[in-house]
């Protein structure tokens, strides 16, 4: 069977493979992007390595608003939330190089020819580099000196020309690739060679949707649904998915701070990655915590819910299932009594349920957590202004106890702070931010004048507004007595 004209448009004009007809139509969220060329991640990392965050939070480069996580908290330096893309499956190629003898004996136009073929392509060098290469020099004593204006012009020219030489070359690469697939997807003795086929041409169309070639980023939908449905349980099946995961998290990343669609879509995506392949949890389940993270750093708070909780129902015995269970016990925090108590730093015992009759703010904050630190005068700016109104539980999370008093004494803290005693509960071992999944400084709760938690999502941003908003209908009852 062939496909129909829906099934795949590859853009360099339509190709019918012998597969199955595909099944449908599924649009890609945004087909109008602009990538820099500098911020394509670079996929030759063939690392199974996946991170827990993928995008920044609100305001990224705003030292006001960023947030630290939990594996940058104690650095000096704002937090990294920009891992590269995640790896693919790298399914066995034909070796790239094989002596000259033995490639005069590929048929040519053979899938073996074909795959070699791509292979020469890809690697093939950029005219600067090769450029490089003859005028290399062991005198690095220029390196530092700033490009004339006529130089920039060059190297933007030159940049400029090896992007549309490298476009060039993924459409030959794809043509090579959709002939080798046609070739041997009916065979399964071919099986091999027809997945390292669909493999060159997936991290080719990858490469141009991330140049906002909406051509690819529509392929890319359509190789999901088509190879899934060939043979789901295929390492073709479970790239297509994958590589369609790495689009939408890459544009997450890109984009996810100011248009919430592609953020959107990598929840969908991992969702789907994650269910459709049970046996691919090692990457499934970093995949969710990524989409997961994303959203609630970017303000979507029901996609964040989503993922959190397919990672609690079905990953619950992970690490990162764990804290799903309890991220998912914070954010379901709205609306309920507040059960907090723990040691003073001064002695005694805090419970913020004795503190009915005002607001209460729970601040979860270490000293060397720098997005706390550059929040802080503001922090302390609100927080006085609203003195009458408002009454501030701090839960640290240093692990010394001097420097928490050297820290509180140099800003003026007289805040309340429940700080462990046993020293083995301190930091992230903190069972307060263990038992809420607080994964990020500060993290923030408002409680209202009942105890009721009011509001989970908090910075210095909306912070002010949110006491007043949350206060307005108390006030309003204390005039009407």
């Amino acid at each position: 069977m062939r496909f129909a004209r829906t099934a795949w448009n590859f853009g360099c004009g339509l190709m019918f493979l012998t597969v199955f007809v595909g099944c449908g139509t599924q649009s890609a969220p945004v087909t109008e992007i602009n990538v820099n060329e500098q911020s394509v991640a670079d996929r030759a990392d063939a690392s199974n390595g996946l991170p827990l965050l993928a995008v920044p939070g609100p305001d990224d480069g705003n030292s006001s608003g960023n947030k630290v996580t939990r594996t940058a908290a104690t650095s000096k330096s704002g937090p990294t939330l920009l891992p590269k893309i995640f790896g693919k499956k790298t399914p066995q190629e034909l070796p790239p190089e094989d002596a000259p003898a033995n490639e005069t004996q590929l048929e040519k136009g053979s899938p073996e020819w074909l795959l070699r073929e791509i292979q020469r392509v890809r690697l093939l060098p950029l005219p600067h580099e090769a450029m490089s290469e003859e005028n290399e020099s062991d005198d690095s004593d220029d390196e530092d000196v700033p490009l004339t204006p006529a130089q920039e012009k060059k190297l933007a020219e030159e940049i400029d020309r090896n992007r549309g030489i490298r476009r060039e070359r993924n459409i030959q690469i794809i043509k090579l690739a959709e002939e080798c697939i046609q070739k041997t997807n009916k065979n399964p003795e071919q099986e091999a060679l027809f997945t390292a086929a669909v493999h060159s041409l997936l991290d080719a169309r990858l490469q141009m949707a991330l140049q906002s070639d909406s051509t690819s980023i529509e392929a890319l939908y359509e190789a999901d649904k088509v190879f899934f449905q060939r043979n789901p349980k295929s390492e073709s099946a479970a790239e297509a998915a994958l590589t369609l995961v790495n689009l939408t998290h890459a544009n997450g990343r890109r984009y996810g701070h100011t248009d919430p669609r592609w953020l959107k879509e990598f929840s969908k995506q991992a969702q789907s990655y994650a269910s459709r392949f049970p046996d691919e949890s090692p990457r499934s389940v970093p995949l969710l915590m990524a989409a997961a993270r994303s959203c609630e750093l970017n303000g979507q708070p029901e996609e964040a819910r989503a993922c959190y909780s397919a990672l609690a129902a079905g990953f619950k015995d992970t690490p990162h299932g764990q804290l799903a269970v309890n991220v998912l016990r914070r954010l379901q925090l709205k609306g309920q009594e507040l059960e907090l108590t723990g040691p003073g730093i001064d002695g005694g015992e805090i419970n913020v349920k004795s503190m009915k009759g005002k607001m209460v703010l729970v601040v979860f904050w270490a000293s060397n957590a720098q997005p706390f630190v550059q929040q802080l005068p503001k922090l302390l700016e609100i927080t006085s202004k609203y003195r009458k109104y408002v009454s501030v539980v701090g839960v640290n999370m240093d692990t010394d106890e001097k420097t928490v008093d050297a820290f509180a004494e140099t800003n003026r803290l007289d805040w309340l702070q429940i700080f462990p005693e046993n020293p083995q509960q301190r930091g992230w071992n903190s069972p307060h931010a263990i038992h809420f999944g607080v994964n990020t400084l500060p993290t923030m709760f408002l409680l209202d004048p009942n105890g009721i938690v009011a509001e989970t999502n908090l910075d210095v941003l909306n912070l002010e507004a949110k006491i007043r908003e949350v206060y307005a209908p108390f006030r309003a009852k204390a005039a009407a007595k």
